[in-house]
């Protein structure tokens, strides 16, 4: 019994990790677009915008395969070669979003044009 409540309750771990990052990524991407409000003509920002909006989906992709990985193994705990079968699949697919989305955000912030930008935009 032990081992099958690991089971099902291991994908759920990454979700709260995912979800800070979900955190900082949109905190990044409405600053981005402030200040791509202000500058419409910077194509390299809209480039960041893209990748900020790709490393958002994956994550969000990510927690709902992690979820639903999570789910499917608690209601197929009778029977226990298909829930890990199934699991293992699933949560590959929730890491491997995980990971699209951190190589978004590495490629953005090694392009950031907003570490120029000495304080956040504020509106007046």
């Amino acid at each position: 019994m032990e081992q099958t409540l690991g089971f099902w309750v291991a994908p759920l771990l990454l979700i709260p990790g995912m979800a800070l990052l979900v955190l900082s990524t949109s905190a990044r991407y409405n600053q981005l677009l402030l200040h791509v409000a202000s500058k419409p003509e910077h194509s390299r920002l809209q480039r960041q915008l893209l990748l900020l909006r790709y490393a958002l989906i994956a994550l969000y992709l990510g927690i709902a395969v992690n979820a639903v990985a999570a789910l499917l193994a608690h209601i197929l705990t009778a029977n226990q070669q298909l829930a890990k079968s199934i699991i293992l699949v699933l949560s590959c697919g929730g890491v491997a979003c995980l990971l699209i989305a951190v190589v978004c955000l590495i490629i953005d912030t090694t392009h950031s044009e907003l570490r120029h930008i000495e304080r956040p935009i504020e509106g007046d």
